[in-house]
């Protein structure tokens, strides 16, 4: 699959004022801004508007008018009424959330009091992967400047490192080409402080692509010999492929080459003026306000209640609590209540969008309701109308991804193992190869149909004469594949071999195999630990119901800035979130190299 750039969802420019975290943006009256603002978002009113604001918050507003607050003391120099702002917060604070929120004031207060190494040990405790977006821009761009503070006194480099590693991780939450360009070169600045010893001792230690490549980079820009240089930076973009600094490189040429410079004039808005849109129909596209009514269709009793309707309704409150959305929210149960009644009742109260269904045979059912009412639903069915999306949940979409990860690494000889007599693996090897073959017809299935004889039943296969290999199985069964295997042919996992738990004995036996899985779940974060602590049960199709269902509600408040730019992604729970063709929502999962701490 194609490359994408990461999505802002946020205001950028709330995350360039680095040196002070004043940020910028426009408002109508305190009371009104409280209500829409977000916690960490822009400090748009005077300390007093913010105090006369969290007076007359409710019960439901006051902890964000209270941060809102503590800010703006912090900012203008008042922290000892902050500390006192912050003690409130902390016996307010009832979620993992607002706690961690809290911790992020104190270190802010901290660092202000020019006590960096406290305000840098309270940063480290925070989860920020679990915090809503502009929570982690936040997060991101203090520790950043706590940690250069640190390096600037101390001298020791693994805290500039640490400045460097949060800078650039900012790159995730930014889509304006020129503040993604400030963003790079303010990495490339911070590691550029470091002496070269130090930068190549990192390079080695480097896990990631990313890190790998803006420690080569700083390395290579030291250089007296523009030829090195040269040489190394037209390799640059083949050896790490979708690197932020190739964006640098890029602009370099294009400015180096361009005969002809075309302005855009009086169009000063946010929107990459080189962006293409997204390849949808205008009425695919659709507007969901904060507030408006949601109907929710899911089987919330009967035996798909646990499997599907729950996760899927776990999933969709936590990510209005996640916005602090004031959405309503209406569920009804597909168990109970016919579809087509559903869709009359709906059709003249207001509602302004579905979610749901996730079973194909009431996709069909809503389909042939024809409702106009735009619709998110988690599986396709025929007669869809032109403005519904939906995700793809089953396997046949895990073996296409897996085929394009394949092909996109290099390989041209796969063997695909499945187990014959299940038929999510089959379908998932079936989707591997008939999309690997789109492009090389050289795919092997091997199958086998009982995992206590896998090493005979797989005796056969012609692994020796392949360049990689896909495992669809258990992760069970995965391990004792991986051992017949050669070292030399690399293997590939999806979501079917792995059950959310990092770092367990059978990942570690799968040591070297590259896992494709959801970001969510691959990295232990205050939200994942929730739901295993709600479904401890959940298998991987469970998983992928909730992560999806959280991931349509931000997909709907985000689908219209979607369609701008058809580079554009949205960073969700499931993976890298854009447009596809005929209503597809496409997901690109994480990979990770097995046998790596997490």
């Amino acid at each position: 699959m194609k490359a994408k750039r990461s999505k802002l969802n946020l205001y950028v420019c709330s995350l360039l004022t680095a040196a002070t975290l004043t940020l910028g943006g426009c408002t109508s009256t305190s009371t009104q801004k409280i209500v829409s603002a977000n916690a960490f978002g822009p400090l748009t009113l005077s300390t007093q508007e913010y105090q006369n604001a969290y007076n007359d918050a409710s019960e439901e507003l006051s902890y964000k008018a209270l941060i809102l607050l503590a800010r703006s003391k912090i900012v203008s120099g008042d922290l000892e009424g902050a500390k006192q702002d912050v003690a409130t917060l902390e016996t307010k604070a009832s979620t993992q959330v607002e706690q961690q929120e809290s911790t992020i004031l104190k270190a802010m207060i901290l660092s202000r009091e020019n006590h960096c190494k406290g305000a840098s040990d309270l940063l480290k405790s925070v989860k920020y992967n679990a915090l809503p977006k502009q929570d982690i821009s936040y997060y991101l761009i203090l520790n950043s400047n706590v940690n250069a503070r640190l390096f600037k006194q101390t001298k020791n480099p693994s805290y500039q490192i640490v400045a460097y590693k949060n800078k650039a991780t900012l790159l995730n939450y930014i889509d304006k080409k020129s503040d993604r360009e400030t963003v790079i070169n303010q990495s490339i600045d911070l590691l550029n402080e470091l002496d070269s010893n130090t930068i190549a001792v990192a390079l080695s230690n480097a896990k990631t692509d990313l890190d790998k490549g803006f420690y080569e980079y700083s390395i290579v820009s030291r250089s007296a010999s523009n030829d090195l240089k040269d040489k190394v930076l037209q390799d640059f973009s083949v050896k790490y492929p979708g690197h932020p600094i190739n964006e640098l490189i890029a602009k370099a040429n294009a400015e180096e080459t361009a005969t002809t410079t075309v302005v855009a004039s009086g169009n000063d808005n946010n929107t990459d003026a080189n962006a293409v849109a997204a390849d949808v129909p205008a009425q695919a596209l659709f507007t969901l306000n904060d507030g408006d009514k949601i109907a929710v269709l899911l089987p919330l009793t009967g035996r798909f209640a646990a499997v599907v309707g729950e996760p899927a309704k776990l999933g969709i409150l936590t990510a209005l609590k996640d916005r602090n959305s004031a959405s309503k929210v209406v569920f009804y149960d597909t168990n109970k209540l016919n579809i087509s009644d559903i869709v009359a009742k709906i059709s003249n109260d207001g509602t302004k969008l579905i979610i749901g269904p996730v079973l194909k045979p009431e996709v069909k059912a809503l389909n042939n309701a024809n409702t106009k009412i735009p619709s998110i639903v988690f599986n396709d069915a025929d007669n869809k109308s032109v403005n519904q999306w939906y995700f793809d949940l089953g396997p046949n979409y895990e073996g296409a991804l897996a085929a394009s990860k394949v092909y996109a690494d290099g390989f041209k000889k796969p063997v695909v193992i499945a187990q014959s007599t299940d038929t999510s693996s089959q379908r998932s090897a079936i989707n591997f190869k008939q999309n690997f073959d789109k492009v090389n017809k050289n795919t092997i299935i091997c199958n086998y149909s009982d995992p206590n004889k896998i090493e005979s039943q797989i005796a056969n296969c012609p692994l020796a004469q392949a360049d990689s290999a896909y495992i669809s199985a258990s992760v069970i069964d995965a391990v004792v594949i991986k051992q017949k295997i050669p070292a030399n042919v690399a293997v590939y996992l999806t979501d079917k071999s792995y059950m959310g738990v990092n770092n367990t004995s059978q990942e570690l036996a799968l040591k070297g195999a590259k896992l494709g899985d959801m970001p969510w779940l691959l990295t232990d974060s205050a939200l994942k630990d929730s739901f295993m602590k709600s479904l401890p049960k959940a298998n991987s199709q469970v998983q992928r119901v909730f992560a999806a269902s959280y991931d349509a509600i931000n997909f709907a408040f985000s689908v219209n800035h979607l369609a701008q730019n058809r580079d554009d992604v949205l960073h969700g729970l499931t993976g890298d979130i854009s447009l596809g063709q005929n209503g597809l929502i496409e997901t690109s999962p994480m990979w990770v190299k097995l046998g790596k701490l997490r």
